[in-house]
């Protein structure tokens, strides 16, 4: 009997310390090298990523994202497409698929493709030789009311917004420790 407990005693120590931690080594795993050549994609040398970085940035500058937000194309008020659409004189814009192909294919003009997709303007202003939309008097109305607004970093421009109608109530003096 007591064999036995000896070999269970023995297995059971050498199984527990095959859970224990790992011994510590008092070597660094830390590179001393330094990075001297910055950043360069594989399979681009540094003189195609130096020209690539410059055209992109070359873009970035030509683009006017202050004039229209972030997007690339020029919309119109939803109030002018609803009146349009009420009207007859426009249909929905969904997605066309597979567009560059069928426009190189001769299959569809470019004015086929929704402004969205193009990156154009709603009128047909951006293609050459298209028939150009009617503006309706609700896009000379947005046209005309919008500016772009420009970030106030300084805050001497005047706040604009919605005026109020009613003055603020003045404050009523009190006199003699407020009682009166």
């Amino acid at each position: 009997m007591m064999k036995i407990l000896l070999a269970l005693f023995c297995l059971v120590v050498n199984g527990c310390t095959s859970f224990s931690a790992a011994p510590i080594h008092g070597r660094s795993l830390h590179s001393t090298t330094a990075l001297a050549g910055g950043y360069v994609p594989d399979g681009v040398s540094p003189d195609e990523w130096r020209k690539l970085k410059e055209k992109e940035r070359q873009d970035k500058i030509n683009k006017d994202l202050g004039a229209y937000g972030p997007s690339t194309f020029k919309s119109r008020s939803l109030r002018a497409f609803q009146q349009d659409l009420e009207k007859g004189k426009t249909g929905h814009l969904m997605p066309m698929f597979n567009a560059k192909d069928k426009l190189k294919k001769g299959i569809i003009k470019p004015e086929d493709i929704p402004y969205m997709q193009r990156g154009g303007a709603w009128d047909n202003t951006d293609i050459k030789g298209a028939k150009k939309k009617e503006w309706s008097p609700a896009d000379k109305t947005y046209n005309a009311r919008w500016k772009p607004a420009k970030a106030d970093w300084t805050g001497t421009v005047e706040r604009q917004g919605p005026k109020s109608s009613k003055q603020p109530p003045k404050p009523q003096v009190k006199k003699l420790f407020g009682l009166f």
